[in-house]
């Protein structure tokens, strides 16, 4: 198999190294915090605490583990003892492989238990922690043989007991697209680092087979439809599955198609599922995240490919292999091997501006604004975020640094200086490449439209959000930024971030990941919330909980007799009918004003050196709230909030 990781070229920081030795002693106990769980012990005699009241208890998951460990005798180490691939380890249900043997089955039960979640299950399988294991290796030598005995082991329990197509593990063609890179990240790394041949020519066969059978799981899986492909996150992940599989597996005449199909479908996507300002049409910051994370992950390993071996292949394959997936003839392709960029300068800039608009909506202290649904979904962890291990989901520094790893700038490196793993990792994956994109403009000066549409509305209210005793003025230093595809305007100063939902249901595909929060607000005041959305807590689980946090109630918006804006018809979608847009905007004030149903509400939102003051104006009479008493942290994690508090 091909390598792209020069190991050496990864730069490991202190307090990184330090994070990831705590993380090295759970995940060899197989301890894991995923979806808001805390760290669990994935094994077959699991005590699970519950999930909306409901807890399973199944005699035949411990008899089922009894039965793993007799597979696994003699295959893996003999200390090693089997992860539990089957459970939802907060409610306890147990997707046993007997009964839940094919993909239909597994996924029969979506949304149907009260307190089962899937996805559980799923974010096991995708392997992020051997990713942390491998970089862990690189930094302690000590470690070396345990690490990769327990990668050796670990990949063993799993193409054992998850034949393919057979269990929940290869229910969610996305959830194999990302194991695949997390695997082949980790065999990278690993093989390297193999001084004793644990890692031998019949493990690697082994491997080699779960690549290519997950290769073509996803190939005959892709989450897309009709003949112009038309596909969200999932098939960016499916794309960037086949990208790494292909490009790892040696080199033949189906892997050599399967990649450039990859390329062309990533050059399609981007085009179709990223506005040109950068921001992703899903209209979820952390969705953003999720795909442009697959984007430049796919990208850096494209330019990796491009210097190897198998860089002629972009100019001769078969495209009659994937003809029936739409894989066009060289002279058809968008790519071009002649210049030095190789993809088309459009794509880099939309690239490119991904990371500006991250950068927009990160605040002063790191955390993005949480707007529309939020998964915790990664391609790869790296560098462990957050307070202890406790994971923060929100700050979005990391993709910044992988952005940084491969654009020609210097824009981000206040926002990265403690983040260097991401960047050096793309470095290498890339064979350091560089490119430039050409900025989208977003920094306004004045929006105006109408400023005197408030005296249309019959009620109103004024609040006070906050008044500040300091001496340096609120509004000092505060710049515009208008990304009008997505939907929100931000205003940025030494002191403060304020940020309006405009409207981010606007795309005519999808709105499943959005909210109904049409003109609600964040505000942040020397890195202190003044007022934040409340996240999205669970899916499946219990969809009239995910419901709530969908609804006008959760938001700071108004409220008129429990009227919504866009109606909720189940958990992935939305009857649009609330129209808003933008009014007037400049670095004092912002103001929009949304129509649904019977209602129109108009709001203002003044920033003053002395004050934050929010202005509603309506034609029905409405009660408005800022102080929300629960809020979701990450997915699956709740905390209670107290005005002015972190």
């Amino acid at each position: 198999m091909y390598s792209y990781i020069k190991c050496n070229e990864l730069i490991i920081q202190c307090n990184t190294r330090t994070k990831l030795k705590q993380l090295y002693i759970k995940y060899m106990r197989h301890e894991f915090d995923l979806l808001g769980s805390g760290f669990v012990k994935m094994g077959y005699n699991l005590n699970p605490k519950g999930v909306c009241g409901k807890r399973y208890i199944n005699p035949s998951m411990s008899k089922y583990g009894k039965k793993a460990a007799g597979k696994l005798h003699k295959k893996c180490s003999a200390s090693y003892q089997p992860i539990n691939w089957f459970v939802d380890f907060k409610s306890g249900f147990f997707f046993d492989p007997k009964e839940y043997n094919t993909r239909e089955k597994c996924r029969s039960i979506i949304g149907k238990r009260q307190g089962v979640d899937i996805k559980c299950p799923w974010e096991l399988g995708r392997f992020y922690h051997l990713v942390r294991l491998a970089i862990y290796a690189i930094a302690e030598k000590s470690c070396r043989d345990k690490i990769v005995v327990e990668f050796r082991d670990e990949v063993l329990d799993f193409i054992y007991l998850n034949p393919i197509g057979r269990t929940v593990q290869w229910s969610a063609p996305m959830d194999t697209s990302i194991r695949i890179v997390n695997l082949l990240i980790a065999y990278d790394i690993l093989k390297q680092l193999d001084d004793k041949r644990k890692l031998d020519s019949q493990f690697e066969r082994q491997f080699e087979q779960l690549i290519r059978g997950s290769l073509e799981y996803v190939l005959e899986r892709l989450e897309c439809s009709g003949k112009a492909r038309i596909g969200g996150n999932h098939y960016l992940s499916n794309i960037v599955g086949i990208i790494f599989a292909s490009a790892y597996l040696p080199a033949d005449d189906f892997t050599d198609a399967c990649c450039v199909f990859g390329a062309q479908e990533l050059i399609t996507q981007v085009e179709r599922q990223f506005n040109p300002e950068g921001s992703h049409f899903e209209g979820s910051t952390s969705y953003h995240r999720l795909s442009a994370e697959f984007a430049v992950y796919a990208t850096a390993l494209l330019y990796g490919v491009l210097a190897s071996r198998k860089g002629n292949i972009f100019q001769n394959y078969k495209h009659n292999l994937l003809r029936s997936y739409g894989l066009k003839p060289y002279g058809m392709q968008k790519y071009d091997i002649r210049t030095s960029e190789f993809f088309p300068q459009w794509y880099l800039n939309r690239l490119y501006n991904m990371g500006v608009f991250t950068r927009a909506i990160l605040k002063q202290n790191n955390e993005i604004v949480q707007i529309g649904d939020n998964d915790n979904g990664r391609l790869v962890m790296l560098t462990p975020m957050g307070e202890c291990l406790q994971e923060n989901v929100l700050d979005h520094r990391t993709l910044l640094a992988e952005f940084s790893g491969l654009f020609d700038c210097h824009e981000w490196e206040d926002m990265i200086g403690g983040i260097l793993l991401e960047k050096s990792m793309l470095q290498t994956l890339a064979n350091h490449t560089k490119v430039n994109g050409q900025l989208y403009q977003t920094l306004i000066t004045d929006y105006d439209i109408y400023q005197n549409k408030k005296i249309e509305y019959e009620y109103f209210r004024e609040t006070v959000l906050y008044k500040s005793e300091s001496e340096t003025k609120l509004n000092e230093g505060v710049r515009t930024y208008c990304f009008q595809s997505f939907g929100i305007i931000i205003l940025r100063g030494k002191r403060i971030f304020v940020s309006m939902v405009i409207d981010t249901a606007g795309s005519d595909r999808f709105c499943g990941h959005t909210h109904n929060d049409k003109l609600s607000i964040e505000v942040m005041v020397d890195e202190k919330y003044i007022t934040r959305d409340p996240g999205t807590y669970i899916y499946t689980a219990s969809p009239e909980l995910m419901g709530r946090f969908r609804s006008v109630k959760a938001h700071n918006v108004i409220h008129v007799n429990g009227c919504e804006q866009n109606l909720l018809k189940d958990m992935w979608f939305v009857t649009r009918r609330a129209k808003s847009q933008l009014i007037y905007a400049n670095s004092q004030m912002i103001a929009g004003e949304v129509c649904y149903g019977h209602v129109k509400h108009f709001r203002e939102v003044i920033i003053t050196e002395k004050e934050i003051i929010v202005k509603d104006y309506a034609n029905q009479p409405f009660t408005v709230g800022f102080n929300n008493k629960i809020y979701a942290s990450q997915y699956g994690k709740l905390v209670r909030l107290r005005t002015g508090e972190d």
